[in-house]
């Protein structure tokens, strides 16, 4: 996964602090003084007019300070000083922009995906082609997999910024999974042209093809992955991740056990293998392979999630409890960790520590129905029922426009995440 832009700095002039107010105000409770008192009035005008310069100075000395010490905080992880150092920049130079960028580095790397969602968006206001700006609030979306809030900023990006290989294979990436595959395919064969050796582009590439029925072409560009592939085992897996995300379950097993085979210890092959499972609705698979993940690996956060949530979506809620606790603590900015909790604890008659979940839900991710839909029942189970209502409403505003992902988890078994 891509990071957030380590941090931002100011512009290499001064902050400069609005705060300060104009030199003309100071004068004017002098404008009675008789004509005689001219030079003295011009002398003070003089004196004014250096003391508001001095004073500019110094505030902007003092903010830049401020600045400078809550960037250091930022890159030695003292992310609660950093936090308040750029609040007070903030608070005296509302539109810097530095500031409010470096504030949404610090929302995301304390999993507080909202927060830097609002700040990046309060930047760009200010400057609508800050090229970092555009590419953090990007990624925010790209890493809860919502493709498609994360294109748009990908694509302004690009526009600022052509020559960045990086953005413009973002924003390939999501057209990719979006279905948007002609544009997709030529960006990402311009970029296997001017990098060869690019596995991520070359996966991807591969992945649009297979999704276009050309298995020829894709076969040419797995083939060159392959080649920067570290061991056979590494090249079937890579294969197998292909198909699976092309939802070619049955061959992406296949490519998976062959793993299995070349490398038994091969890392996180377990969890791809119960991945698959869920998708092809093999209970005992998937479950003895998730389990079997946590065993190589007890504090995997996917491996706690896909089988909380797969032992919620089978009707044991109990069972999948702990896993989705522990989920939520390695993973904070998961709201489908947070989903799947509140609707275990709605099934074991918890509601109302289901709506906390659920709410916390919703703020990280406001624009899927299935989480109101939960919010909804487990209020009308409270008895509250004007916010249940509420909680409905917004159900039917999603749904209305077509802003949930194409499956509807309410009622299938599938888990989110999985294809």
């Amino acid at each position: 996964m891509i990071n957030a832009v380590a941090f931002f700095q100011p512009p290499s002039e001064r902050i400069s602090d609005p705060q300060i107010p104009p030199a003309r105000l100071i004068f004017d409770a002098c404008r009675s003084r008789p004509a005689a008192d001219l030079r003295d009035l011009k002398r003070m005008r003089f004196l004014g007019l250096a003391a508001v310069t001095i004073a500019s100075v110094l505030a902007a000395d003092s903010l830049q300070a401020i600045f400078d010490m809550a960037a250091k905080d930022l890159a030695a992880g003292n992310y609660a000083a950093a936090e308040r150092g750029f609040e007070k920049v903030l608070a005296s130079s509302p539109n810097q922009v530095a500031a409010m960028g470096n504030l949404g580095v610090i929302y995301q790397r304390t999993h507080h995906p909202e927060k830097a969602i609002a700040i990046y968006k309060r930047a760009l206001k200010v400057n609508p082609k800050a090229e970092g700006i555009l590419l953090n609030l990007g990624l925010v979306y790209f890493k809860r997999e919502d493709y498609g809030q994360a294109l748009p900023f990908f694509q302004r990006a690009v526009d600022v910024n052509g020559s960045s290989r990086q953005t413009r294979q973002l924003a390939a990436t999501c057209q990719v999974y979006l279905g948007h595959l002609e544009p997709a395919i030529q960006e990402l064969e311009a970029i296997r042209a001017s990098t060869p050796g690019n596995g991520g582009a070359l996966f991807m590439l591969g992945l649009a093809y297979l999704k276009t029925s050309q298995p020829e072409k894709a076969q040419s560009a797995f083939d060159e992955m392959f080649a920067t592939a570290t061991s056979p085992a590494q090249a079937e897996f890579l294969l197998g991740k292909a198909y699976y995300e092309s939802t070619l379950f049955d061959r992406a097993a296949e490519s998976y056990r062959r793993v299995l085979d070349l490398d038994p210890k091969f890392p996180r092959i377990h969890l791809e293998l119960g991945k698959v499972s869920i998708t092809q609705r093999n209970s005992d698979e998937a479950v003895r392979e998730l389990k079997t993940a946590l065993q190589d690996d007890p504090g995997d956060p996917e491996a706690n999630y896909f089988l909380g949530g797969f032992l919620v979506q089978e009707g044991r809620p109990r069972e999948g409890l702990p896993y989705l606790e522990k989920a939520c603590e390695l993973t904070p900015d998961s709201w489908a960790a947070f989903y799947y909790r509140g609707k275990a604890l709605i099934e074991l008659n918890q509601a109302a520590q289901a709506v906390a979940l659920l709410e916390r839900a919703t703020e990280l991710n406001d624009s899927e129905a299935s989480v109101f839909y939960q919010l909804g029942r487990a209020l009308q189970m409270l008895g509250r029922k004007d916010e249940a209502r509420l909680a409905m409403a917004r159900v039917r505003e999603l749904r209305e426009k077509n802003l949930q992902k194409e499956t509807d988890y309410i009622e299938s078994r599938r888990v989110i995440g999985a294809r």
